[in-house]
């Protein structure tokens, strides 16, 4: 009787502990759907809100599109013309012509070449891409020159803008440098028809060069 008696009071024990487990298991489970009603009311609002806020902003905002102004035909006079757009364009023409090495001077020198227009044309061809282009590449010459700006200057003269650029040439002949001159490049520009690659019209019509004395 006894060892009966044991046998029934272990099982009301396990049935006591099976059923504390389930209902802590039924708990936890109510607060897991407590904490998930919670959630599920807070973003109700929250998302009406939204909704609310994103359709004030849509209805109320002006679109603004930035379209880039179309090229237009014809040509600027100098007149209209910032002054620094022909120092720019006088600067970019030296910086090909003017400061140099071997390897690349054949390309810089027919790149300058499409800055220029009229009668400067051919003496360019012969002078530079002639006469100065076989000996800078035979001699292997390098040279730079180093630009003075505050020396630069810029005058109108009616149809013609004329700049002057002041500076320094430094020659490198077979690994040697040689005495830097102290040289006033004046480049003369005058406008043409606009297009894209070009946007000015801004093109060279004569350009000459003098060494000047002392430094």
């Amino acid at each position: 009787m006894n060892r009966i008696a044991g046998i029934v009071k272990d099982s009301q024990i396990r049935q006591s502990n099976m059923d504390n487990d389930t209902i802590r298991l039924w708990e936890s489970h109510k607060e897991q759907a407590g904490v998930w009603r919670a959630l599920f009311l807070i973003q109700i609002p929250v998302t009406i809100i939204s909704l609310i806020m994103a359709m004030i902003m849509f209805y109320s905002q002006t679109p603004i599109i930035n379209v880039p102004e179309k090229p237009l035909p014809g040509q600027y006079s100098a007149n209209e013309i910032p002054a620094v757009e022909f120092e720019n364009f006088a600067s970019e023409y030296l910086n090909l012509v003017a400061t140099y090495q071997p390897s690349i001077v054949r390309r810089q020198l027919e790149a300058a070449k499409e800055m220029l227009w009229g009668e400067i044309i051919q003496t360019y061809e012969t002078e530079m891409m002639g006469t100065e282009l076989k000996m800078i590449e035979n001699t292997k010459r390098t040279q730079i020159f180093f630009k003075d700006p505050t020396a630069t200057k810029v005058v109108r003269d009616g149809r013609n803008v004329v700049v002057t650029l002041i500076g320094d040439r430094q020659k490198i002949q077979a690994g040697k440098e040689i005495d830097a001159l102290r040289s006033e490049y004046t480049v003369i520009m005058t406008t043409v028809p606009r297009n894209k690659f070009n946007p000015y019209g801004i093109v060279i019509v004569n350009v000459s060069l003098k060494n000047l004395e002392g430094r």
